[in-house]
Protein backbone atom coordinates (compact mmCIF):
# COMPACT_ATOMS: atom_id res chain seq x y z
CA UNK A 1 0.00 0.00 0.00
CA UNK A 2 2.86 2.40 0.87
CA UNK A 3 4.48 1.76 -2.50
CA UNK A 4 1.27 2.56 -4.36
CA UNK A 5 0.78 5.81 -2.42
CA UNK A 6 4.42 6.83 -3.03
CA UNK A 7 4.10 6.20 -6.78
CA UNK A 8 0.83 8.13 -6.95
CA UNK A 9 2.47 11.01 -5.08
CA UNK A 10 5.29 11.10 -7.64
CA UNK A 11 2.79 11.23 -10.51
CA UNK A 12 0.86 13.97 -8.71
CA UNK A 13 4.04 16.07 -8.47
CA UNK A 14 4.65 15.72 -12.21
CA UNK A 15 1.04 16.53 -13.12
CA UNK A 16 1.10 19.55 -10.80
CA UNK A 17 4.25 20.85 -12.47
CA UNK A 18 2.74 20.41 -15.93
CA UNK A 19 -0.45 22.16 -14.86
CA UNK A 20 1.41 25.15 -13.42
CA UNK A 21 3.95 25.56 -16.22
CA UNK A 22 1.76 27.37 -18.81
CA UNK A 23 0.82 30.21 -16.44
CA UNK A 24 4.41 30.53 -15.21
CA UNK A 25 5.77 31.09 -18.69
CA UNK A 26 3.00 33.14 -20.29
CA UNK A 27 3.76 35.36 -23.28
CA UNK A 28 4.38 38.92 -22.04
CA UNK A 29 5.75 40.41 -25.28
CA UNK A 30 2.71 42.58 -26.05
CA UNK A 31 -0.24 44.10 -24.21
CA UNK A 32 -3.23 46.20 -25.27
CA UNK A 33 -4.89 48.87 -23.15
CA UNK A 34 -8.26 50.48 -23.95
CA UNK A 35 -9.81 53.63 -22.54
CA UNK A 36 -12.76 53.00 -20.25
CA UNK A 37 -16.11 54.18 -21.73
CA UNK A 38 -16.75 57.78 -20.75
CA UNK A 39 -13.26 58.14 -19.29
CA UNK A 40 -13.22 61.81 -20.20
CA UNK A 41 -15.74 62.34 -17.39
CA UNK A 42 -14.47 62.07 -13.77
CA UNK A 43 -15.58 58.93 -11.95
CA UNK A 44 -13.88 56.15 -13.89
CA UNK A 45 -10.96 56.31 -11.44
CA UNK A 46 -13.31 55.22 -8.66
CA UNK A 47 -14.30 51.97 -10.38
CA UNK A 48 -12.52 48.64 -9.92
CA UNK A 49 -11.37 48.64 -13.55
CA UNK A 50 -10.06 52.22 -13.48
CA UNK A 51 -9.89 54.58 -16.43
CA UNK A 52 -7.56 52.38 -18.49
CA UNK A 53 -8.48 48.73 -19.04
CA UNK A 54 -6.52 46.88 -17.84
CA UNK A 55 -5.35 49.47 -15.35
CA UNK A 56 -2.01 47.66 -14.85
CA UNK A 57 -0.27 45.52 -17.48
CA UNK A 58 2.85 43.37 -17.18
CA UNK A 59 5.28 42.74 -20.05
CA UNK A 60 8.87 41.58 -20.51
CA UNK A 61 11.79 43.83 -21.36
CA UNK A 62 11.55 44.59 -25.07
CA UNK A 63 7.75 44.18 -24.98
CA UNK A 64 5.26 46.58 -26.53
CA UNK A 65 2.13 48.18 -25.09
CA UNK A 66 -0.57 49.47 -27.44
CA UNK A 67 -3.14 52.00 -26.22
CA UNK A 68 -6.43 52.14 -28.15
CA UNK A 69 -8.53 55.27 -27.78
CA UNK A 70 -12.08 53.94 -28.07
CA UNK A 71 -13.47 57.06 -26.40
CA UNK A 72 -15.16 59.98 -28.16
CA UNK A 73 -12.55 62.42 -26.80
CA UNK A 74 -8.81 62.86 -27.39
CA UNK A 75 -6.38 61.70 -24.69
CA UNK A 76 -2.67 61.53 -23.98
CA UNK A 77 -0.61 58.65 -22.62
CA UNK A 78 2.12 60.43 -20.70
CA UNK A 79 4.60 58.78 -18.36
CA UNK A 80 4.65 60.21 -14.87
CA UNK A 81 1.90 61.31 -12.46
CA UNK A 82 -0.61 64.11 -12.36
CA UNK A 83 0.94 65.37 -9.12
CA UNK A 84 4.57 65.11 -10.23
CA UNK A 85 4.10 65.82 -13.93
CA UNK A 86 5.67 64.02 -16.91
CA UNK A 87 8.94 62.15 -16.25
CA UNK A 88 10.05 61.92 -19.89
CA UNK A 89 9.92 58.17 -20.47
CA UNK A 90 7.17 58.36 -23.10
CA UNK A 91 4.45 60.71 -24.32
CA UNK A 92 1.86 60.17 -27.03
CA UNK A 93 0.77 63.78 -27.42
CA UNK A 94 -2.92 63.95 -28.31
CA UNK A 95 -4.35 60.62 -29.46
CA UNK A 96 -7.52 61.27 -31.43
CA UNK A 97 -10.67 59.18 -30.96
CA UNK A 98 -10.33 55.89 -32.81
CA UNK A 99 -6.51 56.15 -32.98
CA UNK A 100 -3.76 54.22 -31.19
CA UNK A 101 -0.37 54.81 -29.58
CA UNK A 102 2.32 52.25 -28.85
CA UNK A 103 5.57 52.19 -26.91
CA UNK A 104 8.32 49.57 -26.57
CA UNK A 105 9.86 49.19 -23.10
CA UNK A 106 13.61 48.48 -23.18
CA UNK A 107 14.26 48.57 -19.44
CA UNK A 108 12.78 46.93 -16.38
CA UNK A 109 10.72 48.84 -13.85
CA UNK A 110 7.26 50.14 -13.07
CA UNK A 111 6.11 53.03 -15.25
CA UNK A 112 3.13 55.12 -14.15
CA UNK A 113 1.26 57.18 -16.73
CA UNK A 114 -1.71 59.53 -16.96
CA UNK A 115 -3.72 61.66 -19.37
CA UNK A 116 -2.63 65.31 -19.32
CA UNK A 117 -6.06 66.39 -20.56
CA UNK A 118 -7.95 64.28 -18.00
CA UNK A 119 -5.53 63.84 -15.05
CA UNK A 120 -7.82 61.44 -13.18
CA UNK A 121 -7.04 58.88 -15.88
CA UNK A 122 -4.05 56.91 -14.56
CA UNK A 123 -2.46 53.51 -15.20
CA UNK A 124 0.85 51.69 -14.94
CA UNK A 125 3.09 49.31 -16.88
CA UNK A 126 5.22 46.72 -15.04
CA UNK A 127 8.23 45.57 -17.06
CA UNK A 128 9.95 42.42 -15.79
CA UNK A 129 13.73 42.43 -16.15
CA UNK A 130 16.47 39.91 -16.93
CA UNK A 131 16.51 38.67 -13.32
CA UNK A 132 12.86 37.60 -13.53
CA UNK A 133 13.48 36.04 -16.93
CA UNK A 134 16.45 34.05 -15.62
CA UNK A 135 14.37 32.90 -12.64
CA UNK A 136 11.70 31.59 -15.02
CA UNK A 137 14.33 29.72 -17.05
CA UNK A 138 15.80 28.30 -13.83
CA UNK A 139 12.39 27.03 -12.74
CA UNK A 140 11.85 25.52 -16.18
CA UNK A 141 15.17 23.68 -15.88
CA UNK A 142 14.25 22.48 -12.38
CA UNK A 143 10.98 21.05 -13.69
CA UNK A 144 12.74 19.21 -16.52
CA UNK A 145 15.34 17.84 -14.11
CA UNK A 146 12.62 16.65 -11.73
CA UNK A 147 10.89 14.78 -14.55
CA UNK A 148 14.17 13.10 -15.58
CA UNK A 149 14.91 12.29 -11.94
CA UNK A 150 11.51 10.65 -11.52
CA UNK A 151 12.02 8.64 -14.73
CA UNK A 152 15.41 7.46 -13.49
CA UNK A 153 13.91 6.45 -10.16
CA UNK A 154 11.25 4.38 -11.89
CA UNK A 155 13.74 2.72 -14.25
CA UNK A 156 16.05 1.78 -11.39
CA UNK A 157 13.17 0.41 -9.35
CA UNK A 158 13.78 2.94 -6.55
CA UNK A 159 10.38 4.56 -6.92
CA UNK A 160 8.90 1.63 -4.98
CA UNK A 161 11.34 1.97 -2.08
CA UNK A 162 9.75 2.75 1.25
CA UNK A 163 10.18 6.42 2.12
CA UNK A 164 11.33 6.81 5.72
CA UNK A 165 11.23 10.62 5.70
CA UNK A 166 8.25 10.77 8.05
CA UNK A 167 10.09 8.62 10.61
CA UNK A 168 13.19 10.82 10.72
CA UNK A 169 13.74 14.52 11.38
CA UNK A 170 15.81 15.94 8.51
CA UNK A 171 16.37 19.32 6.85
CA UNK A 172 18.68 20.72 4.16
CA UNK A 173 19.87 24.26 3.40
CA UNK A 174 20.18 23.70 -0.37
CA UNK A 175 17.77 21.73 -2.55
CA UNK A 176 15.09 19.42 -1.20
CA UNK A 177 15.01 15.89 0.20
CA UNK A 178 13.35 13.72 -2.43
CA UNK A 179 13.12 10.70 -0.17
CA UNK A 180 15.05 8.67 2.41
CA UNK A 181 15.43 4.94 1.85
CA UNK A 182 17.11 2.11 3.74
CA UNK A 183 19.17 -0.86 2.58
CA UNK A 184 19.50 -3.67 5.10
CA UNK A 185 22.11 -5.52 3.00
CA UNK A 186 24.83 -2.92 3.58
CA UNK A 187 23.25 -1.23 6.65
CA UNK A 188 22.90 2.06 4.78
CA UNK A 189 20.40 4.87 5.10
CA UNK A 190 20.35 6.91 1.87
CA UNK A 191 19.13 10.51 1.62
CA UNK A 192 18.32 11.41 -1.99
CA UNK A 193 18.60 15.13 -2.77
CA UNK A 194 17.14 17.11 -5.64
CA UNK A 195 17.99 20.63 -6.84
CA UNK A 196 21.05 21.23 -4.63
CA UNK A 197 22.40 24.06 -6.78
CA UNK A 198 24.50 25.55 -3.95
CA UNK A 199 26.67 24.15 -1.19
CA UNK A 200 24.56 23.10 1.76
CA UNK A 201 24.20 21.08 4.93
CA UNK A 202 22.00 18.16 5.91
CA UNK A 203 20.85 18.06 9.52
CA UNK A 204 19.30 14.71 10.37
CA UNK A 205 18.29 13.15 13.67
CA UNK A 206 18.52 9.38 13.44
CA UNK A 207 16.11 6.90 14.96
CA UNK A 208 17.70 3.82 16.54
CA UNK A 209 14.67 1.81 15.45
CA UNK A 210 15.64 2.56 11.85
CA UNK A 211 19.45 2.62 11.90
CA UNK A 212 21.78 1.40 14.65
CA UNK A 213 25.23 3.00 15.09
CA UNK A 214 28.47 1.07 15.42
CA UNK A 215 29.59 -0.12 18.86
CA UNK A 216 31.31 3.19 19.60
CA UNK A 217 28.10 5.13 18.78
CA UNK A 218 29.42 6.52 15.50
CA UNK A 219 28.37 6.32 11.85
CA UNK A 220 30.12 6.38 8.48
CA UNK A 221 29.02 8.96 5.87
CA UNK A 222 29.43 9.15 2.07
CA UNK A 223 28.42 12.04 -0.18
CA UNK A 224 28.06 11.05 -3.84
CA UNK A 225 29.97 7.81 -3.04
CA UNK A 226 32.90 9.64 -1.42
CA UNK A 227 33.73 9.54 2.28
CA UNK A 228 33.23 12.88 4.02
CA UNK A 229 33.76 14.40 7.45
CA UNK A 230 30.71 15.40 9.48
CA UNK A 231 29.71 16.58 12.93
CA UNK A 232 27.81 14.27 15.25
CA UNK A 233 25.97 15.42 18.34
CA UNK A 234 24.25 12.43 19.91
CA UNK A 235 21.87 11.05 17.31
CA UNK A 236 21.97 14.25 15.23
CA UNK A 237 24.37 14.51 12.29
CA UNK A 238 25.45 17.70 10.51
CA UNK A 239 26.70 16.73 7.04
CA UNK A 240 28.06 19.34 4.62
CA UNK A 241 27.79 18.77 0.87
CA UNK A 242 28.81 20.61 -2.28
CA UNK A 243 26.55 21.94 -5.03
CA UNK A 244 25.25 19.17 -7.23
CA UNK A 245 25.11 16.54 -4.49
CA UNK A 246 22.40 13.95 -5.12
CA UNK A 247 23.02 11.20 -2.58
CA UNK A 248 24.13 11.13 1.06
CA UNK A 249 24.67 7.68 2.58
CA UNK A 250 24.78 7.07 6.33
CA UNK A 251 26.26 3.70 7.25
CA UNK A 252 25.62 2.03 10.59
CA UNK A 253 25.73 -1.49 12.00
CA UNK A 254 22.13 -2.32 11.11
CA UNK A 255 19.27 -0.78 9.12
CA UNK A 256 15.60 -1.70 9.04
CA UNK A 257 14.43 -0.42 5.62
CA UNK A 258 10.73 -0.99 6.10
CA UNK A 259 9.94 -0.23 9.69
CA UNK A 260 6.24 0.01 8.89
CA UNK A 261 6.26 -3.51 7.47
CA UNK A 262 8.17 -4.87 10.48
CA UNK A 263 5.64 -3.25 12.78
CA UNK A 264 2.82 -4.94 10.89
CA UNK A 265 4.57 -8.31 11.19
CA UNK A 266 5.02 -7.82 14.95
CA UNK A 267 1.36 -6.87 15.24
CA UNK A 268 0.31 -9.94 13.25
CA UNK A 269 2.45 -12.21 15.47
CA UNK A 270 0.90 -10.63 18.55
CA UNK A 271 -2.62 -11.21 17.23
CA UNK A 272 -1.85 -14.85 16.36
CA UNK A 273 -0.41 -15.34 19.84
CA UNK A 274 -3.52 -13.89 21.46
CA UNK A 275 -5.76 -16.15 19.37
CA UNK A 276 -3.66 -19.19 20.26
CA UNK A 277 -3.71 -18.37 23.97
CA UNK A 278 -7.45 -17.72 23.87
CA UNK A 279 -8.10 -21.02 22.12
CA UNK A 280 -5.91 -22.87 24.61
CA UNK A 281 -7.72 -21.23 27.52
CA UNK A 282 -11.13 -22.19 26.14
CA UNK A 283 -9.95 -25.77 25.66
CA UNK A 284 -8.77 -25.93 29.26
CA UNK A 285 -12.15 -24.70 30.52
CA UNK A 286 -14.17 -27.38 28.70
CA UNK A 287 -14.95 -30.26 31.15
CA UNK A 288 -13.75 -33.70 30.12
CA UNK A 289 -16.44 -36.32 29.69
Amino acid sequence: MQRIVHSLFGLLVIFSIIAVAPSAFADHTTATVTNAPGSSIPGCEQTAAGCFIPNTVTIDVGGEVIWENADTMSHTITSGTAAGGPDGHFDSSLVMAGSTFSHTFDEAGTFDYFCMVHPWMVGSVVVSGEEEYMEEKHMEGMEQSEEKHMEGMEQSGMSGMTDLSDQLTAAVTSGVIHHIGGNTDDATLTVHLFGADDDGELKITLNSDIITPFDDGSYFVLVNNEETDFEQMGNTLHISYEAGAEKIEIVGSHVVPEFGTIAMIVLAVAIVSIIAITAKTKTALIPKL
